[in-house]
């Protein structure tokens, strides 16, 4: 070790290139699949009600009594209820307050990994997960499958942010923009995990294995993480010089020498007064320095005005009534095959998110969202058509076709535009700002999808389609285009 700590110390007279700074190393790869399983956890928890939803909502009246035989199974003679009371409303109760943990979850996050590192946050995160999963599993109750959604929110909603700044920080150059849509990928494997243990899980008898598989996904992160080096751009920061160039050196490969060049470059950079990490705030004196401030903050109204809009936006376009509740949807109108349909609709998520996650960073931001949210207008209306006059494929075949084009532009690009249109200084908390915007919407589809479903039937998608058509409005008179722009804040926003 010491000789090694001398070939160190002479980087400062020797310059050598860097041979492995481009490269994917089995270390970097393994390193990268632990931290995108975050985003896997996150998938699955949203997504875990929607299939076993019908089978394990009841009214109180439904609850077998002794001798029926969902009792002589394992989990009955252990007290575990075949279903628990919940009415529509505490079905969107349950569903929705994941999104309240999120925002907790999400808004701390930063701070958190600044403080203790991506690992140890992970760690930490995954800990909740497993007990948040376990009392949703063990639940017999309302309250617990409340307090349960609410433990694994935080957990998720912490992970979606952790997981980005891990993989941005040791992604080799050039891989940034492909390694950084393994977030969203992730996502929607998560999703489309769920619906496939859902297939032969969802019924009166074995719906709660459904919930357990998110214990064995968070139980499986836990472990695996434990042999995946810190950030070396996190340890840079807090004065671990030694630690980074040795975490640098397992990912990368190559020499310990080369990672000691890298590193040494990464302490130029910090020199300079670049911050080599996500900051928690920005600086107080060019920018805002809270999330209260960047909201009272006159500069920002526009680009504020835009995060709002498109982030609510995105939520109220109906995307996650399909992921949290397209079973209770497709099954009135197809009830035998409602979750293989809805299995095969995840599945044209994950390809498409595939599919715009090798394209979307060489595509013009602006046409492209438009397209998207017109496309998403059209078809929503025609799934609402579709459902109030009982045309069972028409809504199947545009269901497929509502998932691809929101995937193609609506979901992945009010996250990359709202850190575009925003001062640099502020990019921080622009992106936290429209982080918890998401989640309300979120909040709020979730809850009262339900509700206005019972009511108003197929009449709430053109809803949808509404709000999608008034957005794409929108976005054509006020969001400017972010693609290859050079120039300044004040420059993008000259015409706006």
């Amino acid at each position: 070790m010491n000789r090694i700590l001398s070939s160190a110390s002479l980087l400062s007279n020797v310059s050598i290139p860097r041979q492995n700074k481009h490269k994917i190393t089995k270390a970097l790869f393994y390193a990268i699949i632990v931290a995108s399983i975050g985003s896997i956890q996150f998938g699955y928890h949203l997504s875990e009600l929607n299939a076993p939803q019908q089978v394990l909502s009841c009214s109180e009246f439904d609850i077998p009594m002794e001798g029926y035989p969902y009792d002589r199974t394992w989990l009955g003679k252990r007290g575990y209820k075949q279903c628990i009371p919940l009415n529509d409303e505490q079905i969107g109760i349950v569903t929705s307050v994941f999104c309240i943990g999120g925002i907790l979850g999400s808004y701390f996050a930063t701070s958190l990994a600044n403080i203790y590192g991506r690992k140890l946050s992970s760690l930490i995160n995954c800990t909740l997960n497993i007990i948040g999963s376990l009392i949703i599993f063990n639940s017999n109750s309302y309250r617990g499958l409340i307090v349960g959604r609410i433990l694994v929110g935080i957990s998720c909603g912490s992970l979606i942010v952790i997981i980005p700044l891990f993989i941005k920080e040791v992604a080799p150059s050039g891989w940034e923009g492909l390694l950084g849509s393994m977030t969203q990928i992730c996502i929607r494997l998560g999703v489309l995990l769920t619906q496939g243990v859902a297939l032969p899980l969802t019924d009166s008898y074995r719906w709660r294995w459904i919930l357990f598989g998110s214990f064995l996904i968070a139980v499986l992160n836990l472990f695996m993480w434990f042999i995946v080096d810190e950030s070396p751009k996190w340890l840079l920061a807090h004065g671990r010089v030694i630690d980074a160039k040795l975490s640098l050196y397992k990912l990368r490969g190559g020499t310990f020498d080369e990672a000691a060049q890298e590193i040494q470059e990464w302490q130029l950079q910090i020199e300079s007064g670049d911050p080599l990490i996500e900051p928690t705030t920005t600086n107080s004196i060019n920018g805002s320095n809270s999330l209260w401030k960047y909201l009272r903050d006159g500069t920002n109204i526009k680009p504020r005005h835009v995060i709002t809009v498109l982030l609510f936006g995105q939520q109220f376009c109906g995307i996650n009534s399909i992921v949290l509740y397209g079973t209770k949807i497709i099954s009135q109108l197809y009830p035998q095959h409602a979750i293989k349909i809805n299995f095969f609709i995840s599945m044209v998520n994950v390809l498409v998110t595939v599919l715009v996650s090798l394209l979307i960073h060489g595509l013009p931001r602006k046409p492209l969202l438009m397209a998207s949210t017109v496309l998403v207008s059209i078809t929503a209306f025609v799934m609402g058509m579709a459902m109030n006059h009982n045309k069972m494929n028409l809504l199947i075949v545009f269901s497929f076709i509502y998932m691809g084009v929101f995937t193609m532009g609506l979901n992945p690009l009010p996250f990359i535009i709202m850190r575009e249109i925003s001062k640099p200084e502020d990019m921080v908390l622009a992106q936290r700002y429209g982080t918890i915007c998401n989640w309300i919407g979120t909040f709020i589809i979730a809850y009262t999808f339900p509700i206005i479903h019972d009511v108003l039937s197929g009449y709430v998608f053109i809803i949808f389609a509404i709000i999608a058509c008034s957005i794409s409005v929108f976005i054509w008179k006020r969001v400017p285009e972010t693609k290859r722009r050079v120039a300044g804040y004040n420059e993008i926003w000259a015409n706006y």
